[in-house]
């Protein structure tokens, strides 16, 4: 979670209360029992990412990692057999990182040695029963600020977290009490005139066999499937929160592993997600996935979208087979995408993944509607030090996404996939310098494009044939360039300054407004 602030009296405040509670002592990572999932963009996400980079024998099997590109992965998933070895920083900084967040929290394999910073969570129950009860609490989000304005993003405030486990179920809840993105227009805020309100953006019940080989989730949450580091093509971190049922299953012998997700998008209106995946590890350094999702209208979810096993494709010829006069009320809008990950030597992988959202091989009055990524990204050793850096490009054609007969891949008005929606390129490179597990030198830079095609712009069938991957309009250009400093010396306690500059030339998409202007930022992680 993220704020935005001026940085002055009130991100002084929050800065000094962070400081005086990592001097005062370490703070412990938020109360967690194995069973729980790690919530999408948490930041032992990229130290998992880092070690598949990287030739996995030195490892000895210590993490060992049945799935990567579909998340959220749960605790007990990321295997920590044995003691931990004797690495070099390559691989030892992203090693600590993750044993420290899960050190704490009873996963199988990580127990508590030196130098791992932590302290007793608020409230910690285990009644040795196969019964466990947790509660944590802490200020978490990040702060803005440029030439024009400055606020606390949305999700900045106190954050509470409660899990219960029973034997194989859990309980949870992330409750968060503060400024949330447009919250008078859906709930009395607890300070008039502000958007302060009580929320919560991940509250689940979950279930996992004693094998570990299936579990299933109900609730609300984020997801994020592809190989994308910053955002994915289906369904992606970016994505609003979704109330949904997930059910995952795994075949070891295969390593294949099959996910399916059913979400209510607007409950009033009868507005139905269903997506489903693969995920094959083909080699220990090669990963091969295909993504389907299906945007249908029901008043609940249908049981042969909620199972997951017959291709969404097939699913209108059947409903209109057992209902011939249905065809218009039940059309679905399906998109599918591939996507693959090759590590082509240790420390250095390509990837890539590729949507179509209509593919026409018969008539070019229809515009072909497609989308992808390609990413390069490595790591490697400098001294006592280490660097990790990536590129990504993404380019999304006009009308993907959208959908002349309603069914569009969007919630709350933003793109379930990719941030930017139809119509934009965007090329981002990063690169970081690990000086320890505690500090971290951090810089990037990104270009987007973005036309004026958006998702409330389908192409109609019979309007004038165009050329989808033409931009529409005034294009409005944006670039960004970012340097920053990471202190993260225990899971509880992570905090990153960072200053850039930003230019926009057509802001609006009006020829000629020019945009010019430094910024700043603060972002802070204090949990317990």
């Amino acid at each position: 979670m993220r704020i935005r602030a001026r940085l002055a009296v009130g991100s002084r405040l929050v800065l000094g209360l962070a400081l005086a509670a990592a001097v005062g002592s370490p703070a412990a990572p938020a109360g967690a029992d194995p069973l729980e999932f790690l919530p999408v963009g948490d930041p032992i996400e990229s130290e998992l990412r880092v070690l598949d980079l990287l030739d996995p024998a030195p490892l000895g099997g210590r993490i060992a990692l049945p799935r990567l590109h579909t998340r959220p992965l749960q605790r007990f998933e990321i295997e920590g057999t044995g003691a931990a070895p004797d690495l070099s920083p390559l691989y030892s900084i992203s090693l600590a990182r993750i044993e420290r967040a899960l050190a704490r929290d009873a996963v199988p394999g990580f127990a508590p040695r030196a130098g791992l910073a932590s302290t007793p969570r608020l409230l910690e129950r285990d009644g040795g029963d196969g019964t466990r009860l947790e509660a944590s609490a802490g200020i978490e989000g990040r702060g803005d600020v440029d030439l024009h304005a400055s606020r606390f993003a949305s999700g900045s405030g106190l954050h509470t977290r409660f899990g219960a486990a029973f034997e194989r179920w859990i309980v949870f809840a992330h409750l968060v009490t503060g400024r949330i993105e447009h919250a008078r227009a859906f709930a009395d805020p607890i300070v008039p005139g502000s958007d302060l309100i009580l929320h919560t953006e991940e509250s689940y019940l979950g279930y996992a066999a004693p094998s570990g080989r299936w579990a299933m989730q109900l609730g609300r949450s984020r997801w994020h499937w592809g190989p994308g580091e910053e955002a994915a093509l289906t369904l992606s971190r970016t994505s609003p929160a979704l109330t949904g049922f997930a059910m995952r299953g795994r075949l070891p012998a295969l390593r294949l592993d099959a996910s399916a997700l059913s979400a209510t998008l607007r409950p009033a209106g009868g507005e139905q997600l269903a997506v489903h995946r693969l995920e094959w590890q083909a080699l220990p350094s090669l990963r091969l996935g295909v993504t389907e999702m299906a945007r249908y209208r029901s008043e609940t979810w249908q049981p042969l979208y909620l199972s997951g096993v017959v291709p969404y494709i097939l699913l209108q010829r059947i409903a209109t087979q057992d209902e011939p006069d249905s065809a218009g009320a039940n059309r679905n809008n399906v998109v599918a995408a591939a996507d693959a990950a090759w590590r082509v030597a240790p420390g250095t992988r390509i990837y890539g993944e590729l949507l179509v959202d209509d593919l026409q091989a018969r008539t070019g009055k229809v515009p072909n509607k497609l989308a992808f990524q390609l990413g390069l990204e490595g790591a490697g050793p400098l001294g006592r030090t280490r660097v990790t850096w990536g590129t990504e490009y993404t380019r999304l054609s006009r009308f993907v996404y959208t959908s002349f007969f309603g069914r569009t891949f969007e919630a709350q008005g933003r793109p379930i996939g990719f941030f930017t929606g139809p119509d934009a390129r965007r090329v981002r490179v990063r690169g970081g310098l690990d000086l320890g597990a505690d500090w971290q030198v951090r810089a990037a830079g990104a270009l987007t494009d973005q036309g004026e095609s958006g998702l409330d712009q389908p192409f109609v069938p019979g309007s004038p044939r165009v050329e989808s991957l033409d931009f529409l309009g005034v294009i409005e250009r944006t670039r960004e360039l970012e340097l920053g400093v990471r202190w993260w010396p225990a899971s509880g306690v992570d905090m990153a300054l960072a200053g850039g500059y930003r230019w926009i030339d057509n802001q609006a998409h009006i020829e000629g407004r020019d945009d010019r202007s430094a910024f700043g930022s603060l972002e802070l992680r204090l949990t317990r």
